[in-house]
């Protein structure tokens, strides 16, 4: 299941999620995203595709069964909710919600191919867009590449054992998404 929704998120939700991720009080921590070598199909993928591992800025808001919650947490639970609200519409437990922030590449490519759940089928990702930018999400799904441009507002639903991919920009200086991760309750 892939689903792109566009006009989800209410304009001040948008603005106020963009304004707290372009702020300087919003800390960020370096990432390195490798290949996990344990995913037949992703290792097969990766070198298909000619992926590359890329460093990205990464800002934790929520990760389930941790104390630690981003003093931005309740904006971003409202985003979550309001994406939940008008797209799932039953009831979900938040599992990982996070930001993510690549920087501008010289060279187009696809970043490194992973899922974010295998084994269970109420698992899903969503990938919500902070700004408008290239860098496309890449998902595969039946043999096939589905490319999803990154656009301001825009949410991207699927089964969180698609493996998919970001790519980093190249004419835009950074590529900034919220990363969310919930199962069926």
């Amino acid at each position: 299941m892939i689903a792109i929704k566009k006009k989800t998120v209410k304009k001040e939700i948008i603005r106020n999620i963009k304004d707290i991720t372009s702020s300087s009080l919003f800390h960020w921590n370096l990432y390195e995203e490798v290949v996990d070598t344990n995913q037949k199909l992703a290792v097969e993928l990766n070198k298909k595709y000619k992926t590359k591992s890329t460093f990205q800025l990464v800002h934790t808001i929520y990760k389930q069964n941790q104390q630690y919650k981003s003093p931005h947490y309740p904006a971003f639970l409202a985003l979550f909710q309001e994406i939940i609200n008008k797209t799932v519409k039953r009831d979900v437990i938040l599992l990982r919600m996070k930001v993510n922030l690549l920087f501008k590449s010289n060279k187009k490519a696809i970043n490194i191919f992973h899922t974010d759940d295998t084994l269970d089928p109420n698992f899903f990702s969503t990938i919500y867009y902070v700004d408008d930018s290239d860098g496309d999400t890449v998902v595969y799904d039946n043999k096939k590449l589905i490319k999803i441009k990154p656009e301001a507002g825009k949410v991207l639903l699927f089964n969180g054992g698609l493996h998919h991919a970001s790519s980093s920009p190249v004419k835009n200086k950074i590529r900034k998404v919220v990363n969310i991760n919930f199962k069926y309750a």
